[in-house]
């Protein structure tokens, strides 16, 4: 899931603090009916929600629909909350305040944050990786599954090299990314956006990930951060 601290650091994060872009944010939001990912700390279960209503001091949010179905977020110590509005990924932190239950629903007052973190999906750094310690990628496609190295990689999109084309806006699901080191290896789906012939007569093909989960998307800033580092050692001679 996303790290607050890690964020912060990269400067192509907004945020936002005062109190009227925090409530035009979330009221925004909550007219776009789309779902909020909900990650209770320390719990590793995952739940997706919607706001229902935003008062002075709180949000109201639907009944909690978990991944794996423990509503242990009512002991949680605090919520890690991601949400897109405006092209733009948007992170907070918040504390359970009070919850109600109606019969069979339930209904979540958490309190409204100080501060919401944004970045905007075009200003995604992107950087390269080692060739000794290459990104692999596999995928299945008309029933043939194929490997290759990632190209280039930013928050929410990938490019990588490929013998033959594959359709502009082609979406492509069960895509595995198996970063170096001791990171996990993630499951993605991914959209065609781009396609380039190079000299050595492969393709280059562009991908936007769909539907990038918080969770997935650390993984990737981790090893984004991390090769950026390496880099910029190597340019410095450390």
């Amino acid at each position: 899931m996303f790290d607050v601290k890690k964020l912060k650091r990269n400067p192509d994060i907004n945020i936002y603090s005062k109190k009227t872009e925090i409530d035009n944010i979330l009221k925004g939001f909550r007219n776009m009916k789309r779902n909020l990912i909900i990650y209770p700390v320390p719990s590793n279960n995952e739940y997706s929600s919607n706001i229902v209503r935003i008062t002075n001091d709180y949000i109201i949010i639907d009944s909690l629909i978990p991944q794996s179905g423990n509503l242990d977020i009512i002991g949680s110590s605090y919520l890690k909350i991601g949400f897109k509005f405006k092209n733009n990924d948007h992170f907070f932190l918040s504390k359970l305040q009070n919850f109600k239950r109606k019969q069979d629903y339930i209904a979540f007052d958490i309190y409204k944050p100080i501060e919401i973190l944004s970045v905007e999906k075009r200003k995604y750094f992107r950087t390269e990786p080692s060739l000794n310690e290459p990104v692999k990628l596999g995928f299945l496609l008309h029933d043939q599954y194929f490997d290759a190295h990632v190209f280039d990689i930013a928050g929410e999109g990938i490019s990588f090299l490929l013998d033959f084309k594959i359709k502009k806006h082609t979406v492509i699901t069960g895509v595995k990314l198996e970063f170096p080191g001791n990171l996990p290896v993630i499951t993605v789906k991914i959209e065609i956006r781009s396609l380039a012939r190079l000299d050595n007569l492969k393709y280059k093909i562009g991908a936007q990930i769909i539907n990038l989960k918080p969770k997935e998307q650390d993984i990737m800033f981790r090893y984004i951060f991390k090769r950026q580092r390496e880099i910029v050692a190597a340019m410095r001679g450390l």
